[in-house]
């Protein structure tokens, strides 16, 4: 008798729950036709570049920092007037493009006055 009754009691169990998802079936249908879906406005392309989002974002670089060893060279050779050599030196140890390493020994101050006497000996 236990047996037929936990039989009946899992047919019934069947039951309500196909009844339950056929009732849920037509009621998201029902919704689904007397919902308008607009479409989203077409995103127009970016300018700027994307933000990183996640993984590894490279921290901003400082200003031109040379190793102090190389910036008192650098910083001699501009006073002595050698500033190409100053150039090329920087070019070298920091594998900058010939823009760069200008730009780097420009911030010495090389103003083309020549040389200076004074720091030759």
């Amino acid at each position: 008798m236990s047996l037929m009754f936990m039989l009946f009691a899992l047919l019934g169990a069947i039951i309500v729950l196909a009844g339950g998802s056929y009732a849920l079936r037509r009621v998201m249908s029902y919704l689904n036709d007397r919902l308008v879906v607009e479409e989203p406005p077409a995103r127009s392309p970016r300018m700027e570049p994307d933000q990183h989002v996640g993984g590894y974002v490279p921290a901003p670089r400082p200003r031109e920092e040379l190793p102090p060893s190389l910036r008192t060279r650098v910083h001699e050779l501009v006073v002595l007037g050698r500033a190409e050599e100053a150039v090329r030196m920087v070019r070298e140890r920091l594998g900058a493009d010939d823009v760069r390493a200008r730009r780097i020994v420009a911030e010495f101050g090389d103003d083309g006055a020549g040389p200076r006497p004074a720091l030759e000996g």
